[in-house]
């Protein structure tokens, strides 16, 4: 369990260009047992990056890792995910065709 100096010693390791937020996520299905698990989010040179507590990828050590990210890369928007911590490619989902301009009309 982390404490809040713990939380604080941990955002010192970041430059102040960065900003970290550490959230807590719950489990949404009510069927399903409860569950938490906290997520830290952080700035970094234009990019966020999203790091659920015991998730990681293949290249970081335990607790390290930062296994989602979002980017503008060439212009278009993309999500970047570890989804597999045995594997060292991410999985990468460009999401222009989630723009709102490219809404379809025809309903």
């Amino acid at each position: 369990m982390t404490t809040k100096s713990d939380e604080r010693k941990s955002m010192k390791r970041y430059r102040k260009n960065q900003i970290l937020k550490t959230i807590t996520i719950k489990e949404q299905c009510t069927d399903a047992p409860s569950i938490e698990i906290k997520v830290n989010i952080l700035t970094e040179g234009g990019q966020i990056w999203v790091q659920p507590q015991c998730y990681g990828d293949k290249n970081s050590v335990d607790g390290e890792g930062w296994p989602i990210c979002l980017e503008i890369w060439q212009g278009r928007l993309r999500l970047i995910v570890f989804d597999d911590i045995n594997r060292e490619d991410p999985q990468i989902i460009d999401m222009e065709k989630a723009r709102e301009s490219c809404r379809s009309r025809d309903y």
